[in-house]
């Protein structure tokens, strides 16, 4: 089976250093126009059995395109929101360093287990992420999933059967996509675009 990971195209949060997480920041011109570019490079998929998308409509925009192209339904999964960013959700770096100094040096300090105040942990959204992709592998069927850059990272260590620190050496870029082959319990990533 395989499993198309596709990054939404690029937004206003992307280029101005802004952590959008559940905040839905629009897409650039650049994003409008890259995700035209990613859905006709697409179209090698077009036996695909589903498109699945994060409800975020930074996402979801490049869903429709996708599956304008390839002619397949989409079907929307929470599970496949970005991170909750909590109280740094729709804040630039630099201000939640000077506003939230504390929270930021623990999440700084302990990415993977700290619990953003109103937000979540790295693990929160493994498991969320788990939990959708363990009955993907059960349907036995390809798919494309339109989705986030940290969400692809995810996936994509729980995959290759990676730990979480490993998310780090794998990076899509807005309107990228990765595949990843998997069969017999044991993922092969075929390429990262």
């Amino acid at each position: 089976m395989k499993f198309i990971l596709v990054r939404h195209g690029e937004t206003e949060a992307n280029i101005g250093g802004i952590y959008s997480g559940w905040t839905d920041f629009p897409l650039t011109e650049k994003g409008n126009k890259d995700i035209q570019a990613t859905a006709k490079n697409l179209k090698r998929y077009k036996n695909v059995d589903i498109i699945y998308s994060s409800p975020l409509n930074r996402a979801l925009t490049t869903a429709k395109a996708i599956s304008a192209s390839i002619n397949k339904e989409i079907q929307i999964v929470d599970n496949l929101k970005e991170m909750n960013f909590g109280i740094f959700d729709g804040k630039e770096g630099q201000y939640i360093q000077k506003n939230h100094d504390n929270e930021w040096k623990s999440w700084i300090e302990d990415y993977v287990n700290y619990r953003i105040p109103e937000g979540e942990n790295l693990i929160d959204l493994y498991d969320r992420i788990k939990v959708f992709l363990d009955k993907l592998i059960e349907k036995d069927k390809d798919s494309i999933i339109v989705t986030h850059g940290g969400v692809i990272q995810v996936m994509i260590t729980h995959l290759l059967d990676l730990g979480l620190d490993k998310m780090w050496h794998f990076q899509c870029p807005p309107a990228g996509y990765a595949e990843i082959e998997y069969v017999d319990n044991f993922g092969f990533l075929r390429r990262l675009t």
